[in-house]
């Protein structure tokens, strides 16, 4: 079995957690210290070092996030993992279309209104 122990803060607020990422072949385990993580539920200091994010490391070891995302590659988490950037991606194309979507609608409602104020000053006159 490898393991991997990082000590993380994800902002100046937080206490420092404890981050231990164990593989044993092509399973892994990862536990925090942190209130949630300790409860057993997910936590963001996990999600993030498995996403690869070496900035809340705080202890001299930030280098071996390079090879904790390696030992994900092939196993359950890795392949979670990438369902979940291919969802980011999708959600950021459908915010971008609704965005586009909104300003287009901004659009239309102002040429309406012009429309509109045209048309009664037409009947005014």
């Amino acid at each position: 079995m490898k393991e991997m122990q990082f000590l993380v803060q994800y902002s100046n607020e937080e206490p420092h957690y404890t981050v231990t990422v164990r593989k044993e072949k092509r399973n892994i385990t990862a536990l925090c210290t942190c209130p949630q993580g300790g409860a057993g539920l997910l936590c963001k200091h996990r999600l993030s070092l498995l996403a690869g994010k070496a900035k809340i490391v705080i202890g001299d070891n930030a280098d071996k996030i390079k090879d904790l995302v390696s030992w994900i590659a092939w196993t359950d988490v890795g392949n979670a993992m990438n369902k979940i950037a291919e969802i980011q991606k999708e959600i950021k194309k459908a915010e971008k279309e609704l965005a586009d979507a909104t300003a287009n609608l901004a659009k239309q409602q102002q040429e309406l209104t012009e429309a509109r104020n045209k048309l009664i000053k037409v009947m005014g006159d």
